[in-house]
């Protein structure tokens, strides 16, 4: 066999596989615009379930109907629809987050999905005083706590339910370490721990005010002053763990700029990020 003949057949293989990744990206990124419309109908709640609804009966079984039945189990806490947390929370199927493909990669491309498991959740049932459906939370969870046992929003969910309960020093020692860059050995992903970071410096702004040290709060309080001003997910998380946020008066602005701006700001998707393991 003559060295063109090899070199040929070499690059038809990687002209087809290339071909075969680009064919299979562009079907995620479809889908993937297709649960950013749902997500964008969040403030409609009937148009909102609706969507859900139907995406996840005409994707049943595949990956992306999985980070939409997520959305909709976040739609469940937010609008008090317990009976419907309950029954979806069951039926939940988070091994399709973590094995799509059957390569075990599902965490680095669905993290954003986690971060509602995680930590979005919780904190709404926490806002809502319901404790129960919280646990029940932690329970469906704790299945993945070896799969997931090196995922930092996983290691900063066991810190919030410190906060939660009003254990020990509440989470606060760790999350001072964490503002300081201390996660090494942890996944994460790059365009998401900042977001990361403003929730957790939301809970320490929580936990210094709560001891007095007011100096501490307003510190905080200046470093998340964008996300807790400027963002629906900021408003939204400070609101939930009772921070009273002053409306600023806001000067003239065009539409475009009164959109949420960065990955940061927005609704974690999978859109936003790319996965960073720190190992």
């Amino acid at each position: 066999m003559s060295v063109n003949l090899i070199v040929n057949i070499v690059l038809l293989i990687f002209t087809g596989f290339m071909a075969f990744r680009i064919f299979k990206m562009y079907g995620r990124n479809k889908l993937n615009q297709k649960m950013l419309n749902i997500l964008d109908s969040f403030d409609n709640r009937d148009q909102f379930f609706h969507d859900a609804d139907a995406f996840i009966e005409e994707h049943q079984g595949e990956e992306f109907s999985h980070k939409v039945c997520v959305l909709r189990l976040w739609g469940d806490a937010f609008y008090e629809r317990d009976e419907e947390f309950r029954k979806h929370l069951g039926e939940l199927n988070i091994d399709g987050l973590l094995n799509p493909d059957g390569k075990n990669k599902g965490y680095e491309v669905n993290e954003d999905s986690f971060f509602y498991l995680y930590l979005a959740i919780p904190n709404r049932m926490y806002y809502r005083n319901r404790d129960d459906l919280r646990s029940l939370m932690y329970e469906k969870m704790q299945a993945y706590d070896e799969t997931n046992a090196n995922a930092l929003l996983k290691r900063i969910c066991e810190e919030n339910r410190h906060f939660y309960a009003h254990e020990g020093d509440r989470g606060k020692a760790y999350i001072q370490s964490l503002l300081e860059g201390e996660y090494g050995g942890f996944k994460y992903s790059r365009q998401l721990i900042g977001l990361y970071k403003h929730c957790e410096e939301a809970i320490l702004a929580v936990i210094l005010k709560d001891e007095g040290d007011q100096e501490g709060f307003e510190e905080c309080m200046k470093n998340i002053d964008n996300f807790a001003h400027n963002t629906r997910l900021g408003k939204r998380w400070t609101k939930e763990l009772g921070i009273e946020i002053q409306e600023e008066k806001e000067e003239t602005e065009t539409d475009e700029e009164k959109k949420e701006p960065s990955a940061e700001a927005e609704e974690p998707t999978a859109e936003s990020k790319e996965q960073d393991t720190d190992e």
